[in-house]
């Protein structure tokens, strides 16, 4: 498998979610927990047993400095193997998960692509791919959103048969394998502290959302931050009735808006086209900020309306191009 070949119109709100599950115990104890994964980020499935040149992970003498975005010295960290000429690290999923170790038979392996590194994840096994809107993953709410946090960003309600699919917040494990690697990131954003310009972003990953913030914070920007693209709109729709209202343009209450494209409730594009629609709104910057950006994406993200696009390792080139277009447009701050 290369990923899917289905190609989702613009702004529709759907996704395609790879169904992988993850075994635990056995008898009378035997239970299968079922996971989401953007299909857009799954590069190849294979069986563990076919790995090239597989070896464990070395215990000692490790790079700091990490394969693939990853510290090699972690204990969710198996092993390296070969793939496609280069050397990349197989993750513990269900480590990473808090879980019983999954059961040596029959193992799958997941190559994965996102946030321009290359990783693997073992899995018990896959099962299908579902194409669902966005506005069926449900954010986690209560005593879930607190116990699950950073791991899942939300569920889905299959009825084929019935169960829940629990999408994955891979983004998350990636900075728990390297935690030294966000701040690494920000400390290439360019500091600025002349004007101020006031920007909205939305994510539902909880370590992008809080480095976009603290990026374009550092940047010169006050930031309003929501976990996913449904409750940015709702602030953003309080915004155009407030235009209506004074008769103001939009740009005396935000100038910019950051988000990703794969979140609950409703998708960046989807956000961007709605954004764009909205004779109060449509003058706003919006830049749309993903995990990955293939260029059937971007063309996705230039038929919404978005004003640019970035991969999520670009976040200082982000901040420093927002201000020089918004300082374009508005000459800089009073």
């Amino acid at each position: 498998m290369t990923g899917s070949k289905i190609l989702l119109e613009s702004g529709t709100n759907e996704v395609e979610l790879l169904e992988l599950y993850l075994d635990e115990g056995s008898g009378d104890t035997y239970k299968r927990w079922s996971f989401g994964l953007n299909v857009a980020k799954v590069k190849k499935i294979v069986r563990e047993a076919d790995l090239k040149n597989y070896s464990g992970r070395k215990h000692k003498g490790g790079s700091s400095n990490g394969i693939s975005g990853v510290d090699p010295q972690s204990p969710l960290v198996l092993g390296m193997f070969e793939f496609m000429g280069s050397v990349i690290p197989l993750i513990d999923l269900s480590g990473w998960l808090h879980m019983e170790p999954v059961s040596k038979e029959r193992r799958m392996v997941l190559v994965t692509e996102f946030n321009e590194v290359v990783s693997a994840f073992l899995v018990s096994g896959v099962n299908r791919i579902h194409r669902i809107s966005w506005q069926e993953l449900e954010s986690l709410q209560g005593e879930m959103a607190k116990y699950a946090e950073g791991t899942i960003i939300g569920t889905v309600k299959l009825t084929d048969p019935d169960r829940i699919l629990q999408v994955l917040d891979l983004e998350q494990a990636m900075e728990d394998l390297n935690p030294a690697r966000d701040k690494a990131v920000l400390g290439e954003v360019e500091e600025s502290l002349d004007c101020v310009y006031q920007a909205l972003c939305a994510d539902d990953s909880r370590s992008m959302r809080n480095l976009v913030k603290m990026s374009l914070e550092r940047g010169g920007f006050e930031v309003e931050a929501y976990p996913n693209g449904l409750e940015i709109w709702k602030a953003l729709k309080e915004i155009s009735a407030k235009v209506s209202k004074t008769g103001l343009h939009v740009s005396e209450f935000v100038q910019l808006v950051v988000s990703d494209i794969e979140m609950p409730g409703m998708d960046g594009h989807a956000l961007t086209k709605r954004i764009k629609e909205d004779p109060n709104l449509r003058d706003l910057t919006v830049y749309l900020f993903s995990s990955l950006i293939t260029e059937e994406l971007l063309h996705k993200g230039d038929a919404v309306g978005a004003n640019r696009q970035y991969s999520k390792p670009q976040i200082a080139t982000l901040v420093k191009q927002a201000r020089e277009d918004l300082n374009e447009l508005y000459k800089g701050c009073a």
